[in-house]
């Protein structure tokens, strides 16, 4: 498509024409003498064109795009000037000759303009076409359950790296090895696969091969043991990789290194020919472990210990003494004996077999020579209580206090003893009680013993329980005025010294004037004749008075 722009006529067009075929003939004569100057961008330009008016090119693509100008009659304008535009030079760009370069994909707009006239073509840039991908590595191994990254990188035809492109992966063998998005390929097991790895066609492989883990430790189990003449024992052999993870389905051999003592099978089973040491090999890929094997001319049937049953204090021992017979009940000597605790926080024992008393309760000390395991029964106990002390012997408490005794057991030799349940109890439980706690509390006066208790041994305190003394005695009414033959009740209250209210209390009454006044021992004033008398009331060398008159 060509874009065409045309001037407008006017009025004096013939006069215009003719000057400027003169011009374009003198023109015409100087670019024949070779004069490099021109004046054709004196002529107005009536048309511009441009060619091609569309293109479509890779990124990195050059095209020249051409111009031509023309005149109002259509003649071409020789050398014209002219200025060439990008609407975008990121994706194209034009030099001044009109030299396009291609940068990106997109789409851009070339202008060339010249004496007020311009023309367009349109450039539909895409992107460069990968013509080759790279991948690396191109062949890797694998372990099993591991994982390892493939890259693959598109190219130009030049061998430039091409961005942004979206890369698709597959295996040709999932169960053997499966691969993501990403490249990353894991080992799902032994074997070999191709990963293809696809761009806008192209494709690239890597072969992948998918091996075991190799052997890292062999542990034999057990790593010792006894057999008597032609007796046998299968052995096992336990495989790890270097994680620590159990190895299966390995080739496992096994050897002794004396075949005149013991031999062994390709599964490990050990056949013993005569006494001796043998030493057990088992071997996978270059690891190996060994194990002990004692040949005996006969093996042991049973272990007995003595004591069977024993009773210690804590921090005492006793030494087991072990003996290992035949089927026949003959003494085996020089048999190896392992001696274990199935609770070491009660009894511990040592390799020699001597048992410590660690803490109450029972446990059992096993023996085991040959595959033969004997017992003897332990029970700890607690070290007992020689004395116990009370905090006080004796206490003396007004009725209503309290006071908490407290009881602290030893051993013969004074070490205190924590833990141990103290027992209370009360002689007189009217005259003082006492709690779980130890705390004694007063109720009655009198005495009462105050027992403490742990595992057979008591100590005592003896309890004083008194009456509070009377600090004052308040006699109501404070004084009174009464007729002759007439009486008034007094009333009399006890008090101690922290102002307890104090009940039945012996109070003796007497009147300073019984002539004017009598009172009974009850606190009764009965008037006698006119005058004034003076009431006393006593208790515990503590007086009150009040005055009554007598009209």
């Amino acid at each position: 498509m060509t874009y065409t722009l045309s001037a407008p006529r006017d009025p004096c067009g013939g006069v215009r024409r003719t000057a400027r075929r003169a011009i374009i003939a003198l023109l015409s004569a100087v670019a024949l003498t070779g004069c490099a100057e021109t004046t054709a961008s004196t002529i107005d330009v009536a048309t511009l064109e441009v060619s091609p008016t569309t293109a479509q090119l890779q990124a990195g693509a050059t095209t020249t795009l051409t111009a031509r100008a023309l005149d109002e009659n259509g003649a071409v304008i020789v050398a014209p000037v002219l200025r060439w535009s990008s609407s975008d030079n990121a994706v194209a760009t034009v030099s001044a000759t009109g030299v396009v370069t291609t940068t990106a994909a997109g789409t851009a707009r070339i202008a060339v303009s010249s004496m007020g006239r311009s023309a367009l073509a349109t450039l539909t840039v895409t992107p460069q076409a990968v013509a080759s991908l790279s991948i690396a590595p191109s062949q890797t191994s694998v372990l099993i359950g591991a994982t390892t990254r493939l890259t693959a990188v598109p190219l130009d035809a030049d061998g430039a790296p091409l961005t942004g492109r979206t890369i698709t992966w597959a295996s040709s063998d999932v169960t053997v090895a499966r691969v993501d998005a990403t490249g990353t390929v894991t080992g799902v097991a032994p074997g070999a696969a191709t990963i293809t790895a696809t761009c806008e066609g192209r494709t690239a492989q890597s072969a992948v091969t998918i091996t075991l883990p190799p052997v890292q430790t062999v542990a034999i189990a057990p790593t010792r043991d006894t057999l008597a003449v032609n007796g046998a024992r299968q052995f096992t052999a336990t495989l790890r990789d270097a994680n620590g993870t159990l190895l299966t389905g390995r080739t496992v051999s096994w050897s002794t290194d004396n075949l005149a003592v013991a031999i062994a099978s390709a599964t490990g089973s050990v056949t013993a020919l005569s006494p001796g040491t043998a030493i057990l090999t088992a071997t996978s890929e270059g690891r190996s472990a060994t194990a002990t094997v004692v040949v005996l001319a006969r093996l042991a049937s049973a272990v007995t210990v003595t004591p069977g049953v024993a009773s210690l204090v804590v921090g005492n021992t006793v030494s087991l003494t072990t003996q290992v017979t035949d089927g026949a009940g003959n003494v085996l000597t020089g048999r190896p004996l392992s001696f274990t605790s199935e609770s070491p926080a009660i009894a511990s024992v040592t390799a020699a077999g001597v048992v410590t008393a660690v803490s109450p309760g029972s446990a059992r000390i096993f023996v085991t020579s040959e595959g033969k395991t004997g017992f003897a029964s332990v029970q700890v106990l607690p070290v007992p209580v020689a004395t116990l002390e009370l905090s006080r012997s004796a206490v003396t408490l007004l009725t209503g206090e309290a006071l908490t005794l407290t009881a602290t057991p030893r051993t013969a030799v004074g070490t205190l003893l924590t833990d141990r349940t103290i027992v209370w109890r009360s002689g007189a439980p009217n005259v003082a009680t006492v709690s779980a706690s130890g705390l004694v509390t007063a109720i009655a006066p009198g005495v009462a013993v105050v027992l403490a208790t742990v595992e057979g041994v008591t100590a005592n305190s003896v309890i004083t329980v008194r009456l509070p003394a009377i600090a004052s005695l308040t006699l109501t009414p404070a004084s009174t005025t009464i007729d002759a033959g007439q009486g008034v009740q007094l009333a009399v209250t006890a008090r101690s010294s922290s102002g307890q209210l104090l009940n039945n209390r012996v109070i003796t009454w007497s009147s300073s004037n019984e002539q004017v006044a009598f009172v009974s021992s009850t606190g009764l004033v009965v008037g006698t004749r006119a005058g004034t008398a003076v009431i006393t009331a006593t208790s515990e060398g503590v007086s009150a008075t009040t005055f009554v008159t007598v009209r």
